[in-house]
């Protein structure tokens, strides 16, 4: 099994994000997974212009020449992608945005019925056949997550992916203060990824249990008074009440 876990934290190695995602890739790897990753906010990769030549000129091939070239190869050759990303304004990063954007590059100007009945466009090459959702939101409630959660399963349907999984954790703010918090779920992430690799699926019972929350909002308050008070500190006179 090959996965391609793309990140698209700006905040580097520390951030929850790319916690989530080092225990993920420890556990599909531990399950003799092959496992690439890239973390497109290092990457070159430029915004999805909308010229379609890869439709029209260059059936496959984008126009831009920029890091993107790499995560096409990577793409191609793999079969689950993970999109790693927190929430930002109620979608994904604008990084990751661009990458999702750009993989437009494997459709086909044509017209054809998916097997729901939806209109979609055929394939020059084909995306990951699975994909599956990682994130995390500052906010500590989890319906934080749903206009990405609908984003992500939109996007796999319009590639002809299955989505097999959303891991959303809440509270990040909480959890970068406290890290012993998200030490539970990164084990039980780690377990995910190594059932994944060896049985080629996600257990239903252990995805629920990963998507508990880790913090309950009450604590989760108390806890980021902490970040209000040196927000506060650090802007001194331009602070509001």
């Amino acid at each position: 099994m090959n996965v391609l876990i793309l990140s698209g934290s700006p905040r580097g190695p520390k951030s929850v994000t790319n916690k989530l995602l080092a225990a993920l890739a420890a556990g599909i790897s531990a399950g003799n997974g092959q496992v690439r990753q890239f973390s497109v906010c290092s990457m070159k990769i430029a915004s999805c212009i909308g010229c379609l030549a890869c439709m029209h000129k260059t059936p496959g091939v984008c126009a831009i020449k920029d890091d993107m070239e790499e995560i096409y190869g990577a793409l191609k050759t793999s079969d689950i992608l993970v999109i790693g990303t927190p929430v930002y304004v109620d979608s994904m990063s604008s990084q990751m945005k661009a990458v999702i954007d750009r993989s437009v590059a494997c459709l086909q100007p044509f017209l054809v019925r998916d097997k729901t009945g939806r209109i979609r466009h055929p394939f020059n090459w084909r995306m990951p056949g699975r994909f599956l959702l990682v994130s995390t939101s500052g906010f500590p409630e989890t319906a934080t997550f749903d206009p990405l959660i609908a984003t992500f399963r939109a996007g796999a349907a319009n590639f002809g992916a299955e989505p097999i999984g959303e891991v959303c954790i809440p509270g990040s703010i909480a959890l970068q203060i406290q890290p012993d918090l998200l030490a539970g779920h990164l084990r039980l992430i780690e377990e995910m990824g190594q059932g994944l690799a060896l049985e080629g699926r996600i257990d239903g019972e252990s995805l629920k249990k990963i998507n508990i929350p880790p913090v309950q909002v009450g604590e989760y308050l108390e806890i980021a008074a902490s970040y209000e008070s040196w927000c506060r500190e650090r802007l001194g006179d331009q602070a509001k009440p």
